[in-house]
């Protein structure tokens, strides 16, 4: 799937375990959800011919730049709990995520970044920074993980073993990818909503 699809998907995935109710929560869960959604494709360079790439990376930091200050605005303690916790941990985490990040970059698209083993590590690295940020985090990342094993073009899941894991269902690109970023979006809006109050979900 392409950028925007991961984004909405994984912050649905994050917005639905959110705690009801909990500003807090909610602000981590789209922060978290996007970030996640997205870091695994870490692996793709933004050049002119991977603009989805490039555009990606500018939703999600427009994103968490947006929901950062409303957490600021409703006082909800992310914020808060990051100046609380401005330290030795949260600098490691910062870097091991930005190590991560450098060391996707130059490996092989759909390899390294899209196993489990990156996957942990980058957790651990979320978990150093900022522990209310990991569960929606981590649901994110796996969101990203499992639409892409959907894909024919399969993604090395169990790094360093080099073999492929796919469903073969659809293509990166196409009809499949328009529906589910468009129903991942309606999903984390509505989700969103209903966990801060502000509307009823009838099922």
């Amino acid at each position: 799937m392409m950028s925007k699809a991961h984004i909405a998907v994984g912050m649905a995935a994050a917005v639905a375990i959110a705690q009801t109710g909990s500003v807090e929560s909610c602000v981590a869960a789209v922060v978290g959800g996007s970030v996640g959604g997205i870091i695994a494709d870490c692996d793709i360079h933004p050049s002119r011919a991977h603009k989805d790439a490039l555009i990606g990376r500018l939703i999600v930091v427009g994103i968490a730049v947006v929901a950062l200050l409303a957490d600021r605005y409703a006082n909800a303690g992310l914020c808060d709990y990051l100046v609380a916790h401005l330290g030795v941990p949260l600098l490691a985490g910062i870097a091991l995520f930005a190590v991560l990040t450098f060391a996707g970059g130059h490996t092989d698209h759909r390899s390294f970044t899209h196993s489990l083993v990156a996957m942990a590590a980058f957790c651990a690295a979320v978990y150093l920074a900022c522990a209310p940020l990991l569960p929606f985090f981590a649901v994110g990342y796996a969101s990203h993980l499992a639409l892409d094993i959907v894909n024919k073009q399969g993604i090395q899941l169990f790094w360093p073993l080099h073999k492929e894991v796919s469903l073969g269902l659809c293509k990166a690109k196409g009809m499949a990818n328009t529906v589910v970023m468009i129903a991942g979006f309606a999903a984390a809006v509505l989700l969103l909503a209903y966990k801060l109050g502000l509307i009823a979900l009838v099922i």
